[in-house]
């Protein structure tokens, strides 16, 4: 079986930073070490402000050490939808917006001196149905009239035909991890402080901002960003106005010319990721795909679907294998701004849909403007006060429905018996009130937990894939023992009897 570990994680040392020890103050507070975190945190310390950067587990922990790297303002296929949903002036600003994270990636890294092989690359969204070829078509209009470099293309390197592609012409690839570390030596040579192992539990909007944290210490600031993927703030609704989808991600080594000359991404459902990565002296192949709401299916199956595609379509054998978390915004448009209609200093990131790389490099220039009080022309479209029935209504109550159907089903429905659970593997067991998360250890040892996710009180489900514990309601991700991984939720599940 494949290792299941990160190719960006895995292939960079990590000197850890301390946790937070004792109260601090500063300009400004940034909740989350990740792309749109660390981007922002850089801009506001070189815009003259002291920052403290909070990050629960370590950088890059989140999705943005579990991807497939690619850097583009080409998103399957956006622009038409966006066109057709909010006008052609969105689809520019939305486009923009991308092209410049993309653009200040490559700004960032000459400035720091990073080496993250950053490396320029088309990027293609391709059909093999002829049927598509309409909805392609569309594409790279809307995507033209949005000032893009996109042209429709019928041939590519890949190892089988395709009926036709959208093309972006210089794109990139990455390798996110390094490109992090080198925002972080960039911070911390322009006075910021960054403290890992610390996770925020609230905010307390005021002046200063009070952020309490784990370890019962408290950052007061003058402004707040929330970078953590989702809110763990409740206020603003995120939970309710996007929707949690996880992804899959298998490597093998490569030694074939095909794929090589583009990054590539299909149209079909569940859709397929394909790159290659040249990494020292070895060539990675990457095919990503397999998506579904978190915790609403097998992780080992898709998995297991995802290696057979790779080795169908490209003869390799998989040796590493990882997944992600996105947040899907209701319109199909990611949340930079104020936490919510009343708060003046608290602001967020969030609902990125897949595409947090370039997007969360350019919204640290947003969130610099909110924080400063400036306008910016990107701020209508992206702001999280906004209200567009028209082109959420619809997701908003197929989600949100889903949600009351799980959160109602799944406390009624009886689960597995304690001797049916094998080593490595959780069950949720018994029904009603009484229903605990079991997990048996390699040693045959039972752990007990309450069923109930610290969020909401929906029944979480056991990810076999990825042995961890995932909230089928709102996304929020529990090691096996209960402790947190991935918010809303910031307590863990709480430690119960096992069955006797």
């Amino acid at each position: 079986m494949p290792s299941l570990a990160s190719l960006w994680l895995d292939t960079v040392e990590h000197a850890p930073r301390p946790a937070l020890g004792q109260d601090v103050h500063a300009d400004v507070c940034v909740v989350g070490a990740g792309m749109a975190g660390l981007s922002a945190a850089l801009e506001l310390a070189r815009g003259g402000r002291s920052v403290v950067v909070l990050e629960g587990r370590f950088v890059g922990a989140g999705a943005s050490g579990y991807n497939t790297a690619k850097l583009s303002s080409l998103h399957g296929l956006t622009y038409a939808k966006l066109e057709s949903s909010l006008g052609e002036d969105a689809a520019r600003t939305y486009g923009q917006a991308n092209q410049r994270g993309l653009e200040r990636a490559f700004e960032l890294a000459d400035e720091l001196g990073v080496d993250c092989d950053l490396r320029r690359k088309p990027n293609l969204t391709y059909s093999e149905s002829p049927d598509d070829r309409g909805r392609l078509e569309a594409e790279v209009g809307a995507a033209r009239r949005a000032g893009l470099p996109a042209s429709l293309v019928e041939g590519t390197d890949l190892p089988f035909t395709v009926a036709a592609a959208v093309r972006f012409a210089d794109q990139a690839e990455f390798h996110p991890v390094k490109f992090l570390h080198g925002l972080v030596r960039g911070l911390e040579a322009s006075g910021a402080r960054l403290y890992e192992g610390t996770f925020a539990e609230g905010v307390e909007a005021g002046s200063p901002c009070r952020v309490r944290t784990d370890g019962g210490r408290v950052v007061t600031a003058s402004s707040v960003v929330v970078a953590t993927h989702l809110p763990f703030l409740d206020r603003g609704l995120y939970f309710a106005r996007c929707h949690p989808e996880r992804s899959y991600v298998v490597a093998a080594p490569y030694d074939r010319p095909a794929a090589t000359a583009g990054m590539y991404l299909s149209t079909e459902s569940p859709a397929h990721s394909i790159r290659t990565h040249d990494l020292g002296d070895r060539t990675w192949l990457l095919v990503g795909g397999e998506s579904h709401k978190t915790g609403q299916a097998n992780a080992r199956e898709r998995y297991e679907r995802l290696e057979r595609w790779a080795r169908e379509r490209f003869g390799v054998d998989p040796v590493m294998r990882w997944a992600t978390q996105d947040q899907m915004p209701a319109d199909g448009v990611p949340y930079v701004g104020p936490v919510d209609p009343v708060s003046r200093n608290v602001f967020v990131a969030t609902g990125f849909r897949k595409w947090g790389l370039a997007m969360g490099i350019a919204s640290a220039e947003l969130l610099a403007a909110w924080i400063d009080r400036r306008d910016h022309p990107w701020r209508e479209l992206f702001d999280t006060r906004r209200v567009r029935l028209r082109a959420s209504a619809g997701s908003l109550l197929k989600e949100n429905a889903n949600v009351a159907l799980r959160f109602l089903g799944d406390r009624v429905t009886k689960r597995a018996d304690v001797d049916s659970i094998e080593r490595g593997e959780g069950r949720i067991v018994g029904a009603g009130v009484g229903q605990r998360a079991v997990y048996r250890d390699d040693d045959g040892g039972l752990h007990a937990l309450s069923a109930r996710c610290t969020h909401l009180g929906c029944i979480v489900n056991w990810n076999s894939g990825e042995g961890t514990w995932d909230c089928p309601c709102h996304g929020s991700r529990f090691g096996p023992r209960g402790e947190v991984l991935m918010g809303p939720a910031v307590h863990g599940l709480e430690r119960r009897e096992p069955p006797g």
